[in-house]
């Protein structure tokens, strides 16, 4: 094979392989950017289901109260009128993939009311956050929330 050639097949199998790399990075961000908007559906709807089978058994929350939950911690928290959101939106998505890890962020605008010790408090306002994702042979899980005001 002359070399002319050899260099043409060469720059034509790595440009293949930056498309293929191009599609899996847009279509993992797709499935995270619909995992969080599905999220802040779920919260409002109070689905226990669609929380507990979305975040990894090890996941996270961390309040802006300096509260620290666990998974179970996080469905009571959203299912049993800790935080009742009555509205809520996921804007301004951003995630970095690697491999079958990934982090994003994503400002939540939420309306509704949080019982804080005992007490109904307005929650309604705008909060990032900051998310860690887990892949697992059921697609990606959210495995770490960590919420902050804006």
């Amino acid at each position: 094979i002359p070399l002319k050639k050899f260099l043409l097949v060469l720059f034509v199998a790595f440009s293949l392989s930056e498309v293929h790399a191009a599609v899996a990075k847009t279509g993992d961000e797709d499935q995270l950017k619909s995992l969080v908007d599905s999220f802040a559906v779920a919260i409002v709807k109070k689905d226990k289901v669609w929380i507990v089978s979305n975040l990894s058994e090890t996941c996270k929350m961390y309040e802006p109260t300096g509260n620290t939950l666990d998974r179970a911690g996080i469905v009571y928290t959203f299912t049993e009128g800790i935080y009742d959101i009555s509205k809520s939106a996921a804007l301004n998505k951003s995630f970095k993939v690697d491999g079958a890890a990934a982090g994003g962020s994503a400002d939540f605008d939420v309306e509704g009311v949080g019982n804080i010790n005992g007490n109904k408090v307005d929650i309604a306002g705008s909060y990032k956050f900051n998310l860690k994702f887990t892949k697992s042979d059921k697609g990606w899980l959210i495995s770490e929330i960590i919420i902050n005001e804006r």
